[in-house]
């Protein structure tokens, strides 16, 4: 372990800002365009300049092609990504900012001792309040994915409408979906009730986006 890595908040917040500062170069953003994929270079409109001009800035790219990023975490992934920063101080600098380390083993586990809402694509479970709630999703295969949207909407920091599950989708779809999702055994009244309706049709799932964490393995 690095002394760095014993150091204080000050200290976090110095190497966070010379991330920041290193991020704002054009080589960053000519390096990053290098080490995407084809498909991700198609989702951000196929070149560089045109991903500059619709996102503004390398920080918001990398949280358009990872909705559940923050600004912050954004800064240290991409620092790892591009400036060969040692993970290890990866780690301490985003607990330090209160997020989740980047090895996804030693997330989830973190995620479910804090009590956060994970979930686990892979198994189709869902951890709450430190436990495993042991849903029992049966062939509600629609319904886990409903669940799933709702928390990546939450994480993008938007509402659940007809639109954002189909376009032939009927008015009451979202409504029909939550209530079907609140009867789903081992998810309890008082996760489900974290739906609030905000418009004919448009619901949004209340729980703090900060508190989602969606494991895709």
């Amino acid at each position: 372990m690095s002394t760095l890595m014993a150091g204080s908040r000050e200290e976090a917040l110095a190497v966070f800002r010379r991330h920041w500062t290193y991020l704002s170069g054009p080589n960053a953003a000519e390096s990053l365009w290098r080490k995407l994929t084809p498909e991700e270079k198609r989702t951000l409109g196929g070149s560089l300049a045109t991903a500059l001009t619709q996102h503004g800035r390398l920080t918001s790219i990398w949280m358009h092609l990872h909705p559940h990023v923050c600004e912050p975490r954004a800064v240290v992934e991409l620092a790892v990504k591009l400036f060969s920063y040692p993970t290890d101080e990866a780690d301490w600098l985003l607990r330090q900012m209160g997020e989740l380390p980047i090895d996804e083993e030693a997330a989830k586990a973190e995620a479910i001792a804090r009590g956060d809402l994970v979930l686990l694509r892979s198994t189709r479970t869902v951890f709450w309040e430190g436990v495993d709630l042991e849903a029992e999703w049966s062939n509600g295969h629609v319904l886990w994915e409903f669940l799933v949207l709702a928390c990546e909407h939450t994480q993008r920091g938007e509402e659940i409408s007809r639109l954002s599950i189909g376009d032939h989708a009927g008015d009451n779809v979202v409504a029909q979906r939550i209530y079907r999702l609140r009867q789903v055994p081992g998810l309890p009244q008082t996760l489900t009730d974290q739906f609030d309706p905000v418009g004919l049709g448009t619901q949004r799932f209340t729980y703090p986006a900060s508190r989602i964490h969606i494991f895709y393995d």
